[in-house]
């Protein structure tokens, strides 16, 4: 089973082989990869998993780089940090987002949980299987091996607006504007089926950003995270041809009040993906496509809207289309 919306195709996927044959026509060849996955926390349902990795890594045949910052939530909810000599947990570091908090032991605990996340979901394994890189954006950022600032502002702002906080512009790695120009593949997990803020491919990539806690980009009552997610994309679009592909090969997250999985900003159930996969050379184009399909009112996306102004449009027509298919994708949601 496929369908092509526009530039966007989707399909069920089984195989690396399926995989493979989906992404053709995409995704170039290169001799090197770079793939963003979604990894925020180890939360059920809300991440992207080892057989999805697995299947992307295969499907790929040159060296494969995978590229993700810290994270708070990457962890089983246990940790304590200190500050000014007081223990802290996450609620402290919300309150006060801009401490100068993750150095010595504190940095140390980040990199066991990072390490943690990634050996107890089985991801080191697929990583090791395909002589994967893995690199850790906040580590680069941490130890300076960026790039000059002024460089990254005329790169950016050659082609696209301003960002809005400057010092976004200090958050490129070296290591990966060495790179410029290889396929960036933006590797994102749907979630938020139904709900006014989905994390597709888009917001995937506001997981650059090296802060493992991110509240302070998210702005009061959240009302700078779309300018933040849009610029993050500014940032990498300036180097790399940017490609997507979403996925929900075993699962998906719901909103809902009464669902099995609880977290602070809300719960969710879980669906099965029964191996669903979208592609497209355009993470705006296909992040509509794919809101249309997981019943989505994209007007209420506020990063899709502040997207089309800064990339281009996307093709309503299709994302009207790929509404009426929603019960062929997601018939369990």
């Amino acid at each position: 089973m496929n369908s092509i919306f526009g530039g966007v195709k989707v399909a069920r996927i089984r195989t690396s082989g399926g995989l493979k044959k989906l992404i053709r026509g995409i995704i170039p060849d290169s001799d090197v990869y770079i793939v963003k996955p979604n990894w925020y926390s180890p939360l059920k349902g809300g991440y992207t998993d080892s057989k999805s990795l697995d299947l992307l890594l295969s499907a790929l045949p040159g060296r494969k780089i995978v590229v993700e910052g810290f994270s708070i939530d990457r962890q089983d909810g246990s940790i304590v940090y200190n500050f000014a000599g007081a223990k802290v947990d996450w609620r402290w570091l919300l309150k006060n987002p801009t401490s100068n908090w993750l150095y010595d032991a504190n940095l140390e605990t980040m990199r066991f949980w990072d390490q943690w996340f990634r050996d107890n979901l089985g991801l080191t394994k697929v990583l090791e299987k395909h002589g994967a890189e893995y690199l850790s954006i906040t580590e680069e950022v941490l130890a300076g091996r960026v790039e000059p600032i002024q460089d990254i502002k005329n790169r950016v702002e050659s082609l696209y607006s301003p960002v809005q906080h400057p010092k976004l512009y200090g958050y490129m790695p070296s290591r990966l504007a060495e790179l410029a120009g290889a396929p960036f593949i933006s590797f994102g997990h749907v979630k938020g089926y139904g709900g006014d803020f989905p994390s597709l491919s888009l917001k995937n990539m506001f997981g650059l950003i090296p802060d493992p806690l991110r509240s302070w980009w998210h702005g009061p009552k959240d009302n700078q995270l779309s300018q933040s997610i849009v610029d993050t994309t500014k940032l990498y679009a300036a180097y790399f041809p940017l490609i997507g592909i979403v996925e929900a090969i075993n699962s998906f997250t719901i909103p809902d009040p009464t669902g099995e999985v609880k977290t602070p900003w809300g719960n969710y159930r879980i669906g099965k993906g029964h191996g669903f996969v979208a592609c497209g050379k355009s993470l705006l184009e296909l992040d509509a496509i794919v809101s249309g399909l997981i019943k989505v009112d994209i007007t209420k996306v506020g990063y899709l809207n502040l997207a089309e102004q800064i990339f281009h449009e996307y093709p309503r027509d299709m994302v009207n289309l790929a509404s009426k298919y929603t019960t062929e994708w997601f018939n369990e949601a």
